[in-house]
């Protein structure tokens, strides 16, 4: 029995590293024309690149593993059924739930590993990423965001858009700016030349405008009427639109602050270890969103994990097949569940976040459905060896038909 749990783990090992592998390639393939854009046409050094491509490995493995996790135990059993290695095992009295063994061993390594990258390695990740976006601004490569004849809106509050850069990245021509960080005023700029220019003292940087021009509009403001005293809506000041000539503007602006800022508060949250994250329960009120999306975070920090052993378990009976569903059937059955799961888990968390259900219900649940359909296939297959994928997901509609009859 050994000898022969050695074989199947050995087997659950090399297509799981090689899924990995796969899978997460795939996802980089995605950036790697970032990376090269910021070394062949921005001068980044590629130290810096290096360290963005490492850093944004946790966040890639957090997808990829439980993916990998379940594609192996699938083409394991898939191929042991297909080439009757199974049989041989059951005739040597090594049952189904014996042959599960590895598939758990694998199963709880992915599920630790996954808890590491949940505690430690998504904070590293998303505190890295920050600081090195930081060292490519005090490194004067700051413009490796802006391209020619393209409107960019990543700053706080400023829109960029320049006709020209010159080939060293520092000299900019044709520019336009929509400045609104000041509220009730709208500035638009418009300059000849203009060069970022970096403080020695201060993560702050200037944009340095040579001849140009400064539109700032005001909000109107309504006026009394001199009859009634009343206010007009008739009535509007004038808009205090002012124009201005310059022959040298400096503008300032925090690009590290904007860079550093995040839009979506799920991922913000990632940047935080568990206990920081318990911590900032403390500083909003219950039942506010940004409390709720603390309270997900802190669930999925163990609920993910689990996510690995229930798929590993999931993939062994997917991977038995008989011949009416074909080799291929679980395969692509796999790939229907992931998907049901993730958007499960996408909506669960949404709704998590507005209140309606607590954050337990909704990160937990999408696990236990799952737990309950590797249970069920798991208990099939070591009755029966074969599970009928097509009779399964035809089964409800059968149902429905009976009952309707």
């Amino acid at each position: 029995m050994k000898t022969l749990h050695r074989y199947i783990l050995g087997e659950l090992v090399s297509y799981l590293l090689i899924s990995l592998f796969f899978l997460t390639f795939v996802l980089l393939l995605h950036r790697m024309f970032l990376f090269t854009d910021l070394v062949v046409n921005r001068g980044v050094p590629i130290s810096i690149v290096a360290q963005f491509l490492i850093a944004a490995l946790p966040v890639l493995l957090l997808v990829t593993l439980p993916m990998s996790t379940l594609i192996s135990s699938i083409m394991v059993f898939s191929r042991l059924s297909s080439d009757s290695e199974s049989l041989a095992m059951t005739a040597s009295g090594m049952t189904f739930h014996s042959q599960l063994i590895p598939v758990g061993v694998v199963g709880i390594a992915t599920a630790l590993l996954s808890g590491f990258l949940m505690m430690f390695g998504l904070p590293w990740s998303q505190n890295t990423t920050l600081e090195v976006r930081q060292q490519m601004l005090h490194s004067r490569v700051a413009t490796f965001d802006l391209r020619e004849q393209v409107f960019h809106d990543g700053f706080d509050g400023i829109m960029f858009y320049v006709r020209e850069i010159e080939p060293s990245g520092k000299v900019m021509k044709g520019i336009m700016i929509s400045d609104t960080r000041e509220a009730g005023t709208n500035r638009v700029i418009f300059a000849d030349r203009g060069r970022l220019i970096k403080s020695t003292t201060s993560p702050k940087v200037w944009l340095r405008l040579v001849r140009g021009t400064v539109h700032t509009v005001s909000k109107p403001e309504k006026v009394s009427s001199k009859k009634t005293g009343a206010q007009d809506d008739s009535l509007l000041a004038r808009n205090n639109y002012q124009i201005a000539r310059f022959e040298r503007h400096d503008l300032n602006f925090d690009l590290t602050k904007s860079i550093g800022k995040t839009k979506a508060l799920r991922t913000s949250l990632r940047a935080f270890p568990f206990h920081e994250l318990r911590n900032k329960l403390t500083e909003h009120e219950p039942g506010t969103s940004r409390y709720n999306a603390i309270l997900v975070e802190l669930h999925k920090k163990f609920a993910v994990p689990f996510t690995c052993l229930i798929l590993a378990f999931l993939g062994a009976p997917l991977g038995v097949q008989n011949r009416r569903s074909g080799r291929h059937g679980g395969f692509a059955l796999s790939l229907g569940v992931l998907i049901l799961y993730y958007l499960l888990v996408t909506f669960t968390e949404g709704v998590a976040e507005s209140g309606q259900i607590s954050a337990a219900v909704a990160v937990w649940s999408p696990n236990v459905l799952l737990a309950l359909l590797a249970g069920y296939m798991v208990r099939t297959a070591g009755l029966l060896y074969a599970i009928d994928i097509r009779g399964l997901l035809l089964k409800p509609f059968s149902l429905f038909h009976r009952s309707k009859s």
